[in-house]
């Protein structure tokens, strides 16, 4: 067996060993500090596959921010509960291996990246050459809508399974109270009639413009879900249990669209997932926006739906 090789089953068995590990532990602090190395293992596998990109992805966020919204939050379980201080040894032992595996990590994802053929035939070049023929003036969307939509549309969909496990999760009962900003605060009602309007109006020429420049659907979803936001802090909007038709329909529309015009290519002698046109980027990227925007408000919000505050 060759040394390569053995590097691979080795990081195939860890993967699947650390994945039972984290479904199936049964000590908080222990599966939290389990699923931070499986991240760090799924970087160092796809530095393995050449992926470098992804791999900095998942150390970064999946095992990394993830890793460390979990362990702000059991400390501030544990500190309610009165059990901290008796977890502070158990945290100093598991440091050092979790800090060497990182290090780890870190150095084969810069070797695999260093290692890597900037050939110009590569899929980055030929996508690009391509660019021209759809219209798209921006490669970033054109990469992701006309190259690569199939990743994209799974992108909108690990999105929706968050907010249904969120729902899923959620207590019977009111939904949990907010710390509200008054609008009778000085300068409060006079920012958000300014700030509503304008995140909106950003939102819409980000979605315009990211056909020929930096922006699109997602940016665009981001910024409309911070006025979304603003609105729930400020009580315009009330966090509510029920997602009602409207809700409902908002994350879904995303997906949906983009479903509909990808499977409905093969009826005109297209390959499924290739759009038909500029027009379809757009329907495509309105849709995207509307669910992205929704769904973020929604999961901030820790709600099912809401409904029109007070004046």
């Amino acid at each position: 067996m060759t040394p390569e090789l053995l590097v691979d089953v080795i990081l195939a068995v860890g993967l699947v060993a650390l994945s039972l590990r984290v479904v199936s532990g049964g000590e908080l602090f222990r599966d939290i500090v389990v699923f931070i190395v499986f991240g760090l293992v799924v970087a160092l596998s796809w530095a393995r596959l050449g992926s470098p990109d992804l791999a900095l992805a998942e150390a970064a966020i999946g095992a990394g921010v993830t890793g460390a919204l979990m362990l702000m939050a059991y400390r501030r379980l544990a500190s309610r509960s009165g059990g901290a201080s008796g977890d502070r040894s158990r945290r100093l032992r598991l440091a050092a291996p979790v800090a060497v595996l990182a290090g780890t990590a870190v150095a084969i994802i810069g070797l695999a990246a260093l290692g890597i053929d900037g050939a110009s035939d590569s899929g980055g070049a030929a996508a690009l050459a391509a660019l021209p023929a759809t219209g798209l003036g921006n490669p970033v969307t054109g990469v992701l809508l006309m190259f690569r939509g199939l990743d994209t549309l799974l992108e909108l969909v690990v999105l929706l399974v968050v907010l249904l496990g969120a729902w899923a999760m959620m207590i019977p009962g009111p939904p949990p109270a907010l710390h509200l900003v008054s609008r009778d605060t000085p300068l409060v009602a006079a920012l958000l009639t300014i700030a509503a309007p304008l995140c909106v109006l950003v939102a819409v020429h980000l979605l315009v413009v990211g056909a020929d420049e930096p922006g699109g659907a997602f940016q665009a979803g981001a910024v409309l879900a911070a006025g979304g936001v603003l609105l729930v802090l400020t009580g315009v909007l009330r966090p509510s249990r029920e997602a009602g038709p409207v809700i409902r329909l908002a994350v879904l529309v995303g997906p949906a669209a983009f479903v509909v015009v990808g499977v409905s290519a093969m009826a005109f002698g297209r390959p499924v997932m290739e759009l038909p046109g500029l027009w379809a980027v757009y329907l495509i990227e309105t849709a995207m926006m509307i669910s992205i925007a929704v769904t973020l408000s929604l999961l901030f919000g820790r709600s099912g739906g809401f409904r029109r505050g007070g004046p």
